[in-house]
């Protein structure tokens, strides 16, 4: 019995070294590419605002434009 317990405590450990080994092969290879692509994505959202804008005071200056019936 000891020796089956034995076994599985080398495996948990040995699982528990091979995990941490695959995350810090991760933790490697990650370049800041998620920041470039959230920063990417910011700039593209506060450009569609600003066209967003632009867009309604033209729409907004040729309504008032437009004489009462």
């Amino acid at each position: 019995m000891l020796e089956a317990q034995v076994q599985v405590m080398c495996l948990w450990w040995a699982a528990g070294d091979r995990l941490r080994a695959t995350h810090s092969r991760a933790a490697e290879r990650d370049r800041g590419e998620v920041t470039a692509t959230t920063a990417l994505i910011f700039i593209l959202v506060v450009a569609a605002i600003a066209a967003a804008g632009v867009i309604a005071s033209k729409i907004t200056n040729n309504a008032s434009r437009v004489p009462d019936p």
